[in-house]
């Protein structure tokens, strides 16, 4: 087999409440909502045709329940200082930071935390 991916077209997160994962993806984060699937499913628009998907796990009910989850994922920004911009903005809206934001060989990088626990990472990187 010859695969050779050009990209990502979706990641898919379990999430346990609905709302305040929209709120956080839609309204915290900026992202644009490009389609629902009835209530528990949510569509996002990231950059030229990629999307992010929350979709409401079965298990929601049971706050004690860990539903399968991505470990995390990633997006670039422009600049190193972009980062430290967004470490700021994060802490104004009460967003977990899980990591950074810090130094890497060849960029900078901070982790957030959506309202269940996923993580994000932002990160520049040089050429």
């Amino acid at each position: 087999m010859n695969f050779k991916p050009t990209g990502i077209n979706h990641i898919t997160i379990r999430v346990n409440r609905i709302d305040a994962s929209k709120e956080f993806y839609g309204d915290i984060l900026g992202l644009e909502l490009i389609r629902t699937m009835g209530q528990s499913m949510a569509v996002y628009k990231i950059g030229n045709g990629d999307t992010l998907v929350i979709v409401e796990a079965e298990t929601s009910y049971d706050p004690t329940s860990r539903d399968f989850r991505v470990d995390h994922f990633g997006f670039y920004v422009e600049s190193p200082e972009q980062v430290d911009e967004l470490a700021k903005y994060f802490r104004s809206k009460e967003v977990t930071i899980m990591s950074g934001p810090a130094n890497r060989k060849r960029g900078r990088f901070v982790f957030v935390a959506d309202p269940d626990g996923n993580m994000i990472e932002f990160f520049y990187e040089e050429d």
